[in-house]
């Protein structure tokens, strides 16, 4: 691959050209906070369920699940399930969080309870899990951009953070949405010429393609079924491994954002169903890659294919299936896959980017700091903007720090259990539970914290044999303590007029009077 570099290199500047110039286009048209924190409001369901879609279609899932199909077949592919299933609690709550009229997570629970502290707090946890997860991605961008180019891993981090921050910077959520949208297009282009590609070398026939693969592993016909990845020993692990990303999708911030950008509540529902029908078509054929290049790669190209956790199988493939190494086919497809995945990359932690800073622009300084200066507006479009290069560079250089040898599944464990554990428990409560109170509210986000932290701590994943939990994935014990906490702390503070201010609530939710104005709303 490093031969490559080079020519990856060139790819991907080309493509990040490409990207600037829409970016350019969008912070002409980015001029007030609510232009930079959710696009103005005007981004089209389709144009949203794009946007979502290609947040998870991410490096992660075009590299490295593909990868894990390859690898291990059968158990792979529950990855891609748990992820769709994450969609589930977001048809519940995204009609109701677009019809709020807020524009972050700590802005919607101030609605309800206006309580500044509450605000703080749940500003902190959402800039928890966004900071986690941006650290993760930059740490494996600079792990496959390493492997990919040969680039020295704390300049490809560099790279990386330059890029991101620029796009924010400037072109705000109008822009990163845009980038979302292009490279969820580009990466479905791929998905449909390499899988019409191999299904053509097996005959169309996906049966013939599954025994292919199955021949081409040392398990055989295990390769078809659960157990190579997730021991059917530990059926708790596993349940816990889907409930996770399951629940935990709908308490991301990244992702919770994207449904204020949109015009009214009806667009942030039927964009869900435009996100799933684009991940489940761009998935079924991530199975199909990862079986294809099962069944394809041979010799050398099996064995560089299996290195580096099997990350390096989807340009491995493409290069094979445009001619194999040493022709010029096979050097551009590989060149072209790899600098795709420069472009995935740069557009997902751009995605948490925006997240981080707005919640760090428009809570804490605009909502709490600032929220009684009448010009709040002007100071907030500064910070936002200042904010996201703040927090880039913080993260930047803390990837950097972190290094090759951190163990990213923790950090991406912890964001999604801080989440699900901490944020969804407290977001469900507030829009559903008419009894909801502060002390609720702040029991569930602050103890969520707490205890997915120490859950992680206690578990394999930190202590090894000496874990105090046997489980991988503690998730299934955090998770239900996040919502007794807010039950807990309901029943010992209750609030007097918690049906009161829940009714309010309500009626924005129920019938969209927050979805009508794009003020900032909490100051």
């Amino acid at each position: 691959m490093k031969g490559n570099g080079i020519l990856t290199m060139a790819v991907f500047a080309g493509l990040v050209l490409c990207m600037l110039f829409i970016i350019a286009r969008a912070a002409r048209r980015t001029k007030t906070s609510a232009d930079f924190l959710a696009a103005g409001r005007s981004i089209s369901a389709a144009q949203n369920g794009l946007a979502i879609a290609g947040d998870f279609m991410s490096a992660g899932t075009f590299l490295g699940t593909t990868g894990l199909i390859y690898l291990y077949g059968f158990d792979g592919t529950l990855i891609l399930v748990a992820a769709l299933f994450g969609f589930l609690p977001l048809l519940l709550i995204a009609e109701r969080l677009r019809n709020a009229g807020a524009f972050t997570l700590s802005e919607l629970l101030s609605r309800r309870f206006h309580d500044q502290a509450l605000r703080g707090v749940t500003a902190l946890t959402s800039l928890a899990v966004s900071l986690l997860y941006l650290v993760a991605q930059l740490v494996g961008a600079g792990i496959l951009l390493q492997a990919l180019t040969g680039l020295p891993y704390a300049l490809a981090v560099v790279i990386t953070g330059i890029l991101m921050t620029i796009y924010v910077a400037y072109g705000g959520m109008l822009g990163a949405s845009w980038v979302m949208i292009v490279k969820a297009i580009i990466l479905l282009i791929v998905g449909i010429a390499m899988s019409t590609a191999i299904l053509a070398l097996s005959g169309w026939n996906i049966g013939a393609l599954m025994q292919l693969a199955a021949n081409g592993h040392t398990k055989g016909l295990a390769y078809l079924k659960p157990g190579l990845l997730l021991s059917p020993s530990h059926p708790i692990d596993t349940l816990s491994f889907g409930l996770i990303y399951m629940l935990g999708t709908a308490g991301l911030p990244h992702v919770l954002i994207r449904f204020f950008t949109v015009k009214d509540g009806n667009a942030a529902r039927r964009s869900l169903g435009w996100a799933v029908a684009v991940m489940g078509a761009f998935f079924l054929m991530i199975v199909v890659l990862g079986m294809g290049a099962r069944a394809v790669l041979h010799g050398n190209d099996a064995n560089a294919a299996a290195a580096v956790g099997g990350n390096l199988v989807a340009p491995i493939l493409a290069g094979v299936l445009a001619g194999g190494n040493g022709t010029v086919g096979g050097a551009l497809a590989m060149a072209f896959i790899s600098g795709v995945c420069f472009l995935t990359i740069l557009a997902v932690v751009s995605g948490l980017l925006i997240s981080a800073s707005g919640t760090v622009a428009h809570d804490l300084f605009a909502g709490i700091i600032w929220r009684n200066r009448p010009d709040v507006e002007r100071l907030e479009r500064r910070m936002a903007r200042l904010s996201s290069v703040l927090v880039g560079i913080i993260a930047t250089l803390f990837s950097i720090a972190v290094g090759t040898g951190f163990n990213i599944t923790f950090l991406l464990g912890l964001a999604f259990l801080v989440a699900a554990s901490a944020n969804l428990p407290a977001l469900v409560c507030t829009l559903f539970w008419r009894r909801f109170s502060r002390g609720g509210a702040f029991a569930g986000l602050a103890g969520g914290l707490v205890v997915s932290i120490a859950v992680i701590l206690l578990s394999p994943m930190v202590m090894g044999t000496a874990a105090l939990i046997p489980l991988k994935y503690p998730g299934i014990i955090s998770m239900p303590l996040g919502f007794v906490l807010c039950w807990l702390g309901t029943l010992l503070r209750p609030d007097k007029d918690a049906e009161t201010r829940y009714a309010v609530l309500r009626l924005h939710t129920e019938i969209g009077l927050g979805a009508q104005s794009d003020a900032v709303a909490g100051h």
